[in-house]
């Protein structure tokens, strides 16, 4: 099968999108399928790369582009390619030119006789993503109805939309209720199945939190609640790896480190690929996003015996039963933060028995990247044979 995996943004980003994307690309090359790649990559920048040898042929995309024409164009750029299939990835509810009716490459593709799916890889509120988060309320309310015109148009060419989370299905479901059997579920992954098991290790006293800096993954939370706590505990570090996204949070965090002495102790490692490493040394890992799908480093930690706090956001809960595998806290409640750390760090047997119970759920509910694969290949044969 010839199968189109269209992102806005560049694969090169190693965000969440980017990596789920890049582990289809791979994991369906490796079955035999062809693979057209659409991302916001400029036009050559993949060749001689590792996924550019995966890559059948790449189009570059600009996510600017919400318009009919250049919708037009790429949709029959693909279907001169070949394309059986072609998945859109929305970074949130709206994306791809879905909040205008006929911006879409999905409507074009889908009148080519090309049958699409989509994944949306985060929903927030019905209020976020077709204008600018600044907009006063009222206009946003006055837009609303333009926009889930054109997302309804878009569901309406089609044949189905994924979920990331329970969490997240059920309120697609519920805003876009007249095509709600439209909407399935499938948990993303990139572990993989029969890799270790739990093993009871020595881990070092560091508080880890892995991902892109940003005011939404709640990292300057973290790192005040750990300042409160910092004084009791002098052996322990926060440790934050990732590239500061927003060009303001990794600047907040070491101010707050300079103004209450932990300069040495508060460490951003910026971008890593050894993320695995760091998880099977941490002994606690946070995740203490203001919203989220699912959270794939927070999964990975889990599956790497981490005792793991996470905020009550998206499909964090999915994740973490509180009390039982890990912790939940109010989202940007920094006392709670600071009290569920202080509880782990006085007690070595809950966060080994956490870490344990972590790693066996997580392993329980089959989310492998083999899981994962399977059932993309299922969804997308069901559609083919209902074109």
């Amino acid at each position: 099968m010839t199968i189109a995996l269209c992102l806005e943004y560049p694969i090169a980003l190693r965000g969440g999108v980017s990596v789920l994307v890049e582990t289809l690309l791979e994991e369906f090359s490796r079955r035999g399928h062809a693979v057209v790649l659409v991302s916001g990559d400029p036009p050559g920048s993949l060749a001689g790369s590792e996924i550019g040898g995966l890559v059948q042929k790449h189009f570059s995309w600009d996510a600017g582009k919400t318009a009919r024409q250049p919708a037009r164009q790429l949709a029959h750029q693909l279907a001169a390619a070949g394309v059986e299939l072609a998945h859109f990835h929305l970074g949130g509810n709206f994306g791809w030119g879905n909040r205008f009716p006929f911006c879409s490459p999905i409507f074009f593709l889908d009148r080519l006789g090309v049958p699409c799916v989509s994944t949306v890889h985060l929903v927030v509120g019905i209020f976020d993503g077709y204008c600018g988060p600044q907009k006063p309320s009222w206009f946003k309310a006055l837009l609303l109805p333009l926009a889930w015109g054109g997302k309804m148009h878009q569901l309406a060419h089609t044949r189905r939309e994924v979920a990331v989370s329970r969490h997240d299905f059920q309120k697609l479901r519920r805003w876009y209720r007249p095509l709600q059997n439209r909407f399935t579920q499938i948990y993303h992954s990139r572990l993989r199945g029969g890799a270790e098991e739990f093993q009871k290790a020595k881990r070092e006293p560091v508080i880890l939190n892995v991902g892109h800096l940003a005011w939404r993954k709640g990292q300057l939370v973290l790192a005040e609640a750990f300042a409160q706590i910092a004084g009791r505990h002098p052996d322990w570090t926060l440790q934050l790896a990732g590239q500061d996204l927003d060009g303001e949070t990794g600047a907040k965090i070491l101010q707050l480190a300079k103004m209450r002495g932990l300069e040495q102790r508060i460490k951003l490692l910026g971008e890593r690929t050894d993320a695995a490493d760091l998880m099977r040394r941490a002994a606690i890992y946070v995740q203490p996003s203001f919203w989220e799908a699912l959270g794939l480093a927070l999964q990975e930690a889990m599956y790497h015996g981490c005792a793991c706090i996470g905020s009550r956001a998206g499909g964090i809960p999915e994740l973490i039963a509180d009390d039982e595998v890990g912790l939940l806290v109010e989202p940007g409640n920094v006392a709670q933060l600071a009290a569920a750390l202080e509880k782990l760090i006085n007690d070595a047997r809950l966060r080994e028995n956490f870490g344990r119970a972590a790693a066996r759920s997580i392993r329980e509910r089959g989310m492998t990247v083999e899981t994962m694969i399977q059932r993309h290949l299922n969804l997308y044969e069901a559609v083919r044979r209902k074109s």
